[in-house]
């Protein structure tokens, strides 16, 4: 089987793990403190605060914003039901607007119309889909007109940056534009740590109420001493976990190239099933240099098949795709809520499709997808 995504673990990796097993500190230590230097040298984010998971780094994100019952966050529809789930999770709702049919990212359009409409929200939570940053120099335009909150998902976008108006070069995760960011290290994105997940922001404050709310909400106030001005969970990351996201991290630019030719060849070997109309392939936007996360094809006019028959034929043929994503407020926990209709999210929904894309894609798998896709669709 060919799957859509999948880790590349090398012998330096296997090692960095072994290693942190033979020494004092497996659980949080050392390694994490390292690991999130790391990731603040890279983005240029002062603070970067390691927790368990994407959705972990989401959670602790909105509870540092004092997101609670009574906050309204606002996201994409079109993104992994955490993006949401966190704001609800908080005690707060979440409120969607539609997307950019090009870059699949929240449309800031449609949030300064939902700001005009229904006045700001707290927060407002963009996703950097598939690894093409959203347009945060405009979202933060808006932030400082209505006063809102901004938390990057930049869970696909480790290693991607953008460029603003002034020739400015931001990474993802810079928090630049924004007041955090987080990443997320499952076994399909960009890096691993087998689970875990970062946030990132440039406030002193913020970064010293995260790392409470990583920890139970537990304060240190000296020696054995600790007080709970506030109660959260365990979100920690262990050491093993941080050793492995330190040895990937220094091949995170041989991994995003490899990506990046991955996603011309596809779009070389696809272009023609394009200019038939029977498939729309993704495009990188001018001005961004992304660490491309997907490659997403939509089902075009003049198609053979539908999104599900080639889902459902691929599979057969042991080529594993995905669907990214069927927009959060169509399911269930969501309905009935009188979210939407976003027009452009559902019909991306219903015609989109992941092609396998990750570094240890073999030319022969490659060529095997292309060609399937060739005579299918």
């Amino acid at each position: 089987m060919i799957p859509y995504g999948r880790q590349s673990i090398n012998d330096d990796d296997i090692k960095a793990v072994i290693e942190t097993l033979k020494s004092d500190f497996i659980t949080q230590g050392p390694k994490v403190e390292e690991f999130e230097e790391a990731l603040s040298s890279l983005t240029g984010a002062k603070y970067a605060i390691c927790c368990s998971s994407g959705t972990a780094a989401l959670y602790l994100a909105v509870r540092a914003l004092s997101i609670g019952p009574g906050s309204t966050g606002l996201t994409t529809p079109l993104t992994f039901a955490a993006s949401a789930n966190c704001i609800e999770l908080a005690g707060g709702k979440a409120a969607f607007v539609d997307i950019e049919d090009e870059t699949l990212n929240i449309s800031v359009e449609a949030v300064e119309e939902y700001c005009n409409q229904f006045g700001p929200p707290d927060v407002v939570i963009p996703v950097d889909f598939a690894g093409i940053p959203s347009d945060l120099e405009r979202l933060y335009e808006l932030k400082e007109r209505f006063g809102f909150y901004v938390v990057e998902d930049a869970a696909h976008a480790i290693g991607s940056s953008y460029t603003t108006r002034n020739g400015q070069k931001v990474q993802c995760g810079a928090c630049v534009h924004t007041d955090m960011a987080i990443f997320s290290f499952h076994p399909v994105k960009n890096i691993t740590c087998a689970e875990g997940g970062a946030v990132l922001t440039n406030d002193p404050k913020m970064a010293h109420r995260i790392r409470c709310l990583r920890e139970h909400g537990i304060e240190r106030t000296g020696g054995w001493r600790y007080d709970f001005p506030e109660i959260s969970f365990n979100f920690r990351l262990s050491d093993i976990h941080a050793a492995l996201g330190i040895s990937q991290l220094k091949r995170l630019e041989s991994f995003k190239r490899k990506r990046r030719e991955l996603f011309e060849r596809y779009r070389e070997e696809l272009s023609d099933l394009e200019k038939e109309g029977r498939l729309i392939l993704p495009k990188i936007p001018e001005g961004t240099d992304p660490c491309m996360h997907l490659f997403l094809i939509k089902i075009g006019e003049n198609a053979k098949v539908d999104r599900d028959t080639l889902y459902t034929r691929l599979r057969a043929q042991g080529v594993l795709t995905q669907v990214h994503y069927w927009p959060v407020h169509l399911f269930s926990y969501y309905k009935g809520r009188g979210y939407g209709p976003f027009h452009v999210a559902e019909k991306v929904a219903k015609s989109c499709l992941s092609l396998p894309l990750y570094p240890g894609l073999t030319d022969s798998d490659f060529l095997k997808v292309v060609t399937l896709i060739k005579q299918m669709v």
